[in-house]
């Protein structure tokens, strides 16, 4: 498990997923590092599922949205994920950029919004 300030990032066996619990702002080094560490843990685990919640979320900064775009995306698409799994509040601020991503991973993978885990 890999835990900051920012964000926590853990494998859940019973559904085959990487689960990445972002807690607030951050950006560079602090956004990078739990995305690669939960990449690790899905090559390891053969996961199937990468589950994001973005109840705590925020806009990314620019340089990290051409990151997570260039490097972490292609990177994710060449591993064993297949389903992409946002959290999203209904009064979420950022719905529309998370519907955008939908749309654009969508091509990638089975993409849902759900409102919780459980």
């Amino acid at each position: 498990m890999f835990e900051s300030n920012f964000c926590k990032v853990s494998y859940l066996s019973d559904k085959e997923a990487v689960f990445c619990e972002w807690k607030k702002f951050c950006k560079g080094k602090d956004y990078r590092e739990p995305l690669e560490y939960g990449l690790k843990l899905l090559n390891q685990h053969k996961a199937t599922t990468w589950i994001t919640d973005t109840s705590n979320g925020f806009e990314n900064d620019e340089a990290d949205s051409k990151w997570l775009i260039e490097e972490f995306i292609s990177q994710t698409i060449d591993s064993s994920c297949k389903n992409i799994i946002f959290i999203m509040r209904d009064d979420s601020p950022l719905k529309d950029e998370i519907y955008t991503q939908k749309e654009a991973l969508s091509q990638y993978f089975d993409v849902k919004i759900i409102e919780s885990l459980t």
